[in-house]
């Protein structure tokens, strides 16, 4: 659709495509990477300060808004490792200005995303040139976002019926409809982002359906304690898992999954920390109700946190079972019910486990040790510090970012870029 001859380049009125097309599993992976070593303490002098226990995922916007909007306590927690959406959009605008010597601002990104949220994460200010450019952006310059436009999976759908392209119709398998990108200008992210690498596979479904991050974090975990094994323990409902990494009994390493705002709001309040009291000697106030060692800042390690039920397959961006388009090829009659609901996402979960099963086999470059879903730490490490040496930015602006509490200006007289934006994606359908 993006590139080939069927799609864009043949319907609108300009006939206009992309240059290249990227997937964004490969920011992914490197952004599992990051966020192991920096749970896990291991991360080198690179990195930034780390977050305090428990580090919370970050990768979610809608959760990012909410806690900086409502719940600033929880900030010194957040992962300061960029989502896939950022670190890639950072990886694209600085290498390409550089290697071509345009400006930044002359290359127009677009990311394709199941979440309304993205757009919001796009639109803030610390994912611009004045986060990673030299001296921030050129004088009183307008800042150049990362990502210049993020569309969602259901306004794919609207933009090829813009377009009048049969979306339907066109060839499941980009590789045989659509011609070979131009080489990108460095030799060596080419081979990274370009290059058939070894066969991952279908995502595991133990990893869950929001990228993996917790997944990863325990294999790793468990990983450099030989004999070790990883324990799942049920929360109150589906959306709230525990885990504990140990070895002979003796827990290790112990984390969590937390979707949904229901349940998050749990994880925030056991994250507040205690009034102090104004009486003297007194115990500070709220001690009572949390039994000692019930903290989850000695619970767990990591949590994963997102903020729609079920996580980012059920984004609100997301193609419903209740859009005309669906309804249409499905021959379904009236409103669909929780059933047909529930059917429907366990539809698009199984498509996203069993994604993998239809690629090449990616066989080449990549190296060094690998975890059993293919991803090799080394490579990632090694390209990462590539892209920091050629760039000459450090790796600590160019991965990793940084929250602040906000302070809402809705119903006031001017309302901020960033209050726009969360308003319009309350009213077009966020998840949040």
């Amino acid at each position: 659709m993006l590139r080939g001859p069927a799609g864009l380049a043949a319907g609108g009125r300009w006939g206009n495509g992309f240059a290249w097309v990227v997937d964004t599993d490969l920011a992914r992976d490197a952004g599992l990477v990051l966020a192991a070593a920096e749970a896990l303490g291991t991360a080198g002098a690179a990195a930034p300060t780390p977050p305090a226990r428990p580090v919370l995922a970050s990768s979610c916007p809608g959760w990012v808004c909410y806690a900086e909007k409502t719940h600033p306590h929880v900030l010194p927690h957040l992962s300061r490792v960029k989502s896939p959406q950022a670190l890639m959009g950072t990886l694209l605008k600085t290498t390409l200005s550089r290697a071509l010597g345009i400006p930044p601002g002359r290359i127009w990104h677009l990311a394709v995303m199941p979440c309304f949220d993205k757009k919001l994460e796009a639109s803030r200010d610390e994912l611009t040139d004045r986060a990673w450019a030299d001296g921030g952006a050129d004088g009183g310059a307008a800042p150049v976002r990362d990502v210049d436009c993020v569309i969602t999976s259901k306004e794919v759908l609207m933009l090829c019926e813009s377009r009048a392209i049969d979306f339907f119709s066109l060839a499941r398998d980009a590789a045989s409809s659509a011609p070979a990108p131009a080489p990108f200008p460095d030799p060596r992210l080419h081979d990274f982002l370009f290059i058939q690498r070894r066969a991952r596979g279908p995502p595991p479904r133990a990893a869950g359906s929001s990228g993996g991050l917790l997944h990863h974090i325990l294999r790793t975990r468990a990983a450099q304690t030989p004999g070790s094994e990883i324990q799942t323990i049920r929360g109150r409902n589906a959306d709230v898992v525990e885990y504990c990494v140990s070895l002979h009994g003796e827990p290790l390493f112990r984390a969590a999954r937390y979707y949904g705002f229901r349940n998050i709001q749990n994880l925030v309040r056991r994250l507040r920390p205690a009034r102090p009291s104004r009486l003297p000697g007194g115990r500070p106030l709220g001690s009572a109700r949390r039994p000692a060692g019930k903290s989850a800042s000695l619970e767990y390690g990591y949590v994963e946190v997102m903020a729609c039920p079920g996580g980012c397959t059920n984004g609100g961006g997301q193609v419903k079972v209740d859009d005309p388009i669906v309804a249409q090829r499905r021959g379904l009659v009236g409103k669909p019910g929780p059933q047909e609901q529930k059917d429907w996402l366990a539809e698009v979960d199984e498509a996203y486990f069993s994604a993998g099963e239809a690629e090449a086999d990616r066989a080449g470059p990549g190296g060094g040790e690998a975890t059993d879903d293919g991803i090799s730490p080394s490579h990632i490490l090694d390209t990462l510090a590539y892209w920091s040496d050629v760039t000459g930015i450090g790796l600590d602006r160019l991965a990793f970012t940084s929250y602040r509490e906000v302070i809402s200006h809705v119903g006031k007289e001017q309302a901020s870029d960033a209050d726009k934006v969360v308003q319009l994606a309350g009213k077009i359908g966020g998840g949040w």
